[in-house]
């Protein structure tokens, strides 16, 4: 039996979901959030959340048709259907999880290493795609990761202006 290959438009809509998801996540806990600092920080990271979407679906319009197979399908709505459930599966998964999230929150830091924890899964699952993405599909599974980096970077470098390096080791100890 021949392995599965995702194509490129597929990870783009699996990348787009996760993206709404995330972008669902923060908003609900910025709504929700007490402290004005962390709304701040959640609706930063929902704007975040809604540009990499935006940047997936302009990529995704340059991308062809075509199926893994190579050829029309009729399963295509139904296959977009188990690439939407697939990705609801992995990161930023449940319903109302921000607003739990934001009561729950300690304060902004908590935020933050949240936050960096979820880019994390996010990469780690694009990284197990990497095996099971078409080889003129890669270039796009690529730019995803490189995103998600700089995303991962951005969260990275503003936990280090407002806590330091020292809150990596820290937290780490704690």
């Amino acid at each position: 039996m021949e392995p599965i290959y995702f194509s490129g438009r597929e990870i783009l809509e699996m990348a787009i979901r996760i993206e709404e998801n995330g972008e669902r996540f923060y908003s609900d806990a910025a709504s929700s959030a007490k402290k004005d600092k962390l709304r701040e920080i959640f609706k930063h990271l929902a704007e975040e959340e809604k540009k990499h979407r935006n940047f997936f679906e302009n990529l995704k319009k340059v991308v062809s048709e075509e199926t893994s197979a190579g050829i029309f399908s009729p399963y295509l709505e139904e296959a977009s259907l188990y690439i939407r459930a697939f990705a609801d599966t992995e990161v930023f998964t449940k319903p109302n999880e921000g607003k739990t999230f934001a009561k729950a929150a300690g304060d902004e830091k908590d935020a933050l290493l949240y936050a960096i924890g979820m880019e994390k899964d996010s990469l780690l699952f694009y990284y197990e795609f990497q095996k099971s993405i078409r080889e003129k599909d890669r270039d796009i599974l690529d730019k995803i990761i490189k995103e998600e980096k700089e995303h991962l970077k951005k969260l990275s470098g503003l936990k280090v202006e407002l806590y330091g390096k020292q809150s990596l080791v820290k937290k780490a100890e704690e």
